[in-house]
């Protein structure tokens, strides 16, 4: 097939402005070498032009013009058809000034702002979904709300663990001479309680300087032992999302020592951070 029998095709699509335009450069470079084309071309011109049975589909929106067409609200071009003489209209009072006429449509004066506002918004809740995702474990709310799934069991939802707190490095003290005859666990959280052990733990040793604004005191007296050298240390703190657990470790005496007739009655006083959860459990290491 030679060049003509490929361009003469095309030119009713040329007369109606419905080619691509690599189609429309080769018809123009065939009519420029080709007297039989011109011809053809005079001819299709002179009579009535129709559009070809498979006209060539237009090319699709690019998509920042779909979205600046969706903030906008401006309808969709319509496809470029056959050249017509422009009907005269009449402007009606309703028509909307030629500042604000476009070729794909009319936009309305508040258009621009209400997408200003509609980006703004956007970056907000952006902005405010960012932070609350970062601080969730601080939320006061979320917070509540764990701590009551965790105590109601919803949707199989157990108390989940938020921190782990090493206390082998505080302060602590211990004897051998509990002023009680059974094993016992109890929290000081007031200088008033401080005192009243103190004085029957260690009477006569100067009173420690505790700030129960931060901290807390953990007594544990493990009962009467018949060999002496055992003792007690607290290893972990553990806040979950409805308790603190303190765990603490029951050491034996070493294989040297000997066995005592008195009865021994070990006992530790712990200083621990202040637990930010209740209740607050006094557990040992099995």
């Amino acid at each position: 097939m030679n060049e003509c029998e490929q361009i003469h095709p095309l030119l009713r699509g040329y007369l109606g402005e419905i080619l691509s335009a690599r189609e429309r450069r080769l018809v123009a470079r065939h009519l420029n070498l080709c007297a039989s084309a011109r011809k053809e071309l005079d001819r299709l011109r002179s009579g009535p032009v129709k559009a070809p049975l498979n006209p060539i589909e237009p090319p699709t929106e690019p998509w920042d013009l779909k979205i600046l067409r969706w903030m906008y609200k401006t309808p969709k071009p319509a496809p470029k058809q056959m050249e017509q003489e422009p009907k005269k209209v009449k402007p009606s009072k309703s028509s909307a000034p030629p500042s604000l006429q476009t070729p794909s449509g009319t936009f309305s004066s508040s258009s621009p702002f209400r997408s200003i506002l509609k980006i703004i918004l956007f970056f907000g809740v952006l902005i405010l979904l960012t932070h609350f995702i970062q601080n969730a474990g601080q939320n006061s709310m979320v917070k509540g709300v764990k701590r009551w799934l965790s105590k109601n069991h919803i949707f199989g939802a157990t108390s989940s663990l938020e921190l782990v707190l090493d206390l082998t490095n505080l302060s602590h003290w211990g004897g051998n001479v509990a002023p009680v005859a059974s094993s016992c666990q109890s929290l000081i959280t007031d200088p008033e309680h401080l005192k009243v052990y103190w004085d029957f733990l260690l009477p006569g040793e100067p009173l420690p300087n505790v700030d129960f604004t931060k901290n807390a005191l953990v007594f544990v007296f493990l009962g009467p032992k018949a060999t002496i050298g055992f003792s007690a240390k607290f290893k972990r703190m553990e806040n979950y999302t409805d308790k603190t657990i303190l765990w603490y470790d029951e050491v034996p005496p070493n294989s040297g020592e000997i066995a005592s007739a008195a009865a021994n009655r070990p006992w530790v006083l712990q200083l621990v951070p202040k637990p930010s959860q209740e209740p607050v459990l006094i557990q040992k290491i099995q």
